[in-house]
């Protein structure tokens, strides 16, 4: 004879289990993101492992809205100076470090900065005549080690 209450309580728990995941999502914004609801293109997006191991974590490509302020200034300049390195051009974008120092003797006019990586995005400089700034970078439009670095905020010590 079938196992009626087993079966109704597998079905219910069923039920608030995906009730539970669905008003999970909707509090973490599972809509459409505001790029898609403003009627504007979506920036591309990467997916992140459910629990990444710290010592391989790669930035994940900058959200929509995400301050840009040296080579390009905004997402459309990024994505287009992204498929000009894909074919072969400006390769020193690829490493934040070096994005950091052109940034620094560039802005500041420092003619020899030491950059030293803190963190993924994230370059402290020091240039001969003292002078010291923190420099965080980004990647707008993709994530990993074929995707642009751009300067997204710095502060000269």
């Amino acid at each position: 004879m079938p196992d009626v209450d087993g079966a109704r309580a597998r079905t219910t728990g069923g039920l608030l289990a995906g009730a539970a995941l669905a008003a999970l999502l909707a509090g973490c914004g599972g809509g459409a993101p505001p790029a898609q609801q403003a009627g504007a293109s979506p920036a591309p997006q990467t997916t992140a492992p459910a629990t990444p191991d710290p010592s391989t974590t790669v930035p994940r490509a900058a959200p929509t809205g995400t301050t840009l302020l040296w080579p390009v200034t905004d997402l459309p300049a990024a994505q287009e100076l992204q498929t000009r390195v894909d074919g072969g051009a400006q390769p020193w974008t690829l490493d934040p470090e070096e994005v950091a120092v052109s940034y620094a003797t560039t802005t500041y006019g420092w003619t020899d900065p030491e950059p030293t990586s803190t963190a993924p995005g994230s370059v402290d400089l020091t240039d001969p005549s003292g002078g010291t700034a923190h420099v965080t970078l980004v990647q707008p439009v993709r994530a990993g080690p074929t995707g642009i670095w751009v300067v997204s905020a710095a502060t000269r010590g």
